[in-house]
């Protein structure tokens, strides 16, 4: 009976000696007939009852809690917003109690007249991305003797979401390969948008795609051939392998994923982000990057686990290299074998650039066999670190 446990809880150690003193007495004025007995006993009883009406009622005071911003970067300045106002001429509380994750914070509040209202503003953490609850917003309610206490709960619980830092890279940088404007492949295909040449006609040809005039003037069917453009899709892999990093290090290489997502998504260009699977010959596993907001949240509680590393997670998301450039993100402990293993794992065409994660290390960029492989140590030095890895 949620009732009963609630009345129950409600009762404080000198509650419990009262309700003592009350049971005792009366089984003492019963059995001896000692009048004292029952006179503490009644005493007891009337401190118990007249502590009721003090932690009873809805309209002591009532608050609303919000936030000066729901999502900041790490490091960013965020504000919990307490209003409390006074609803009737019933006394308000001196303090309120408002719970911040694992913490508790307790805000004065200044005697108020019927009506009036008072905000108060917590500066909360935000130097780590992560989950932050706040709220909800309580008040401890009690009689003067301190018999009865009850926590009123005044407001419902707030989420602050603290992203991962990111910063804004030249355009096309997130892409590399460009589109219609950009690089053209090698291969020649009969439909697309970039002219290159002429040929022989060979059966089977569109009719459509004949030279006429240049026919006429060599003497034989020729048809026009182009240069296919490839679009600058994104693929971004993820190592999600704890042994793959040291440190800080993961938290830069979420940094780095989040940059290079948001600069593919300005670019509207395609784009897959995808972690490691969790077994040798397992799916990747998609991160959510269909806006803005979803990847940087996604990004926000995204922790190493238990899994393969970069390699695997490359050889893995093979099918799903459609585009036309993926980026490998790792760790700095990953041996130079894997980051071409890696490297190596997407399909030809596919442009393959490894980025080591390295907190504190000077930015470099180079030459790993067939991979182009850019060190880290700062998100700051992202576009400096990556240069021109990569360009086709």
């Amino acid at each position: 009976m949620r009732w009963l446990d609630a009345a129950l809880r409600a009762i404080t150690p000198w509650g419990w000696a009262l309700l003592a003193v009350v049971a005792l007495g009366v089984f003492l004025a019963r059995s001896l007939g000692w009048a004292e007995a029952l006179v503490s006993a009644v005493a007891a009883a009337t401190l118990l009852v007249g502590a009721i009406p003090w932690i009873v009622g809805e309209r002591w005071a009532r608050a609303r809690i919000g936030l000066s911003a729901e999502r900041v970067p790490v490091g960013a300045d965020a504000l919990a917003l307490i209003e409390v106002s006074r609803p009737t001429r019933a006394a308000t509380p001196r303090q309120i109690d408002l719970d911040i994750g694992d913490e508790e914070a307790v805000l004065e509040i200044p005697s108020l007249g019927v009506g009036g209202k008072v905000l108060r503003s917590v500066p909360l953490d935000t130097s780590r991305r992560g989950l932050r609850t706040i709220g909800p917003a309580t008040i401890m309610r009690t009689d003067p003797f301190g018999v009865l206490e009850r926590r009123h709960r005044l407001t419902e619980t707030r989420t602050l979401v603290v992203h991962p830092r990111v910063v804004r890279l030249p355009g096309g940088a997130g892409g590399i390969v460009r589109d219609l404007e950009g690089e053209a492949a090698a291969e020649r295909t009969a439909d697309d948008v970039s002219f290159h040449s002429l040929r022989e006609y060979a059966p089977g040809d569109d009719r459509r795609l004949v030279h006429w005039r240049s026919s006429a003037r060599h003497g034989s069917l020729l048809v026009r051939q182009f240069e296919p453009s490839r679009r600058a899709d994104t693929l971004i892999v993820l190592s999600t392998d704890p042994r793959e990093y040291d440190g800080d290090d993961f938290e830069l290489a979420l940094s780095i994923v989040g940059t290079l997502g948001l600069a593919a998504i300005a670019d509207r260009r395609s784009l897959r982000i995808v972690e490691s699977p969790r077994a040798e010959r397992g799916p990747v596993r998609p991160i959510d990057a269909a806006t803005r907001d979803r990847l940087l949240d996604a990004l926000a509680v995204l922790e190493p686990r238990g899994g393969v590393g970069i390699a695997a997670a490359a050889r893995a998301s093979r099918s799903t290299a459609r585009g036309s450039v993926a980026w490998l993100i790792t760790g700095s402990t990953v041996p130079p074998r894997e980051l071409r293993t890696a490297a190596n794992g997407m399909p030809e065409g596919v442009v393959s650039v490894v980025v080591r994660a390295a907190v504190g290390a000077v930015p470099t960029r180079a030459r790993l066999g067939d991979a182009d492989v850019a060190t880290v140590g700062a998100i700051e030095d992202l576009s400096r670190g990556i240069g021109d890895a990569g360009r086709a």
